[in-house]
């Protein structure tokens, strides 16, 4: 039970159901979950060593907010991850890896053009699904350890951005370049294209958040 409302608390997080600056008290998640205050209380615990709220004694806890200064950290160190995770899948490739991320970049497809509205938490959890995906096709354990211990923070900044039309018009188009290249077993220009990718991110976040930086 403790792994499950731990589970539910921080997956409520990470998807932006509870909001960042959210206070949260441990009785009235206890009720809403249908549990005792222990399991929560540990869960909160749990949460706060992973940086996902801050306990306030007296109080309660408060979910963290994404800072600036935590995207620019994040890219600085996902970017060059991503961008050898898609070079080595270039190298690896199969048919069958081809085939499953063509079937989801086709749904994507039809979920932009035949929705009048979009679900953009579906939509993000794709994106991230693309993504890890490729970091599976590269086959390299230590880069995606190293790349999993950044997911929870990626998928956060995810939901909390992904949530209008002209993003996801921009993205869609930039994902069917790193397919082309993967399909082309390109390694040079799926690198590429990925860097294209992660810095088309790295400028949309900043620009969400009123920051500018160069050079980064």
């Amino acid at each position: 039970m403790g792994q499950r409302v731990y589970e539910e608390i921080k997956e409520a997080i990470i998807n932006n159901t509870i909001k960042p600056g959210t206070m949260i008290q441990e009785r009235v998640l206890a009720e809403k979950l249908g549990v005792s205050r222990t399991p929560v209380r540990e869960a909160l615990r749990r949460l706060n060593s992973e940086g996902l709220i801050e306990l306030i004694p007296g109080k309660g806890a408060t979910v963290t907010k994404i800072t600036i200064e935590d995207i620019r950290e994040i890219m600085q160190v996902r970017e060059p991850l991503e961008c050898l995770a898609v070079k080595l899948a270039a190298e690896r490739i199969q048919p069958q890896d081809i085939k499953y991320l063509e079937d989801m970049i086709a749904n994507w497809d039809k979920e932009i053009n035949c929705s009048d509205q979009i679900n953009f938490q579906s939509f993000s959890t794709k994106d991230i699904a693309f993504h890890e995906y490729i970091v599976e096709i590269a086959g390299n354990k230590r880069l995606a350890s190293i790349l999993n211990m950044l997911r929870d923070q990626i998928r956060r900044i995810t939901f909390l951005t992904q949530d209008n039309k002209a993003r996801i018009e921009t993205s869609f188009p930039q994902h069917l370049k790193i397919l082309e290249a993967l399909k082309q077993r390109d390694p040079a220009a799926a690198e590429e294209n990925m860097r294209q990718h992660m810095q088309s991110i790295k400028e949309y976040y900043f620009d969400r958040f009123g920051f500018k930086e160069v050079n980064l």
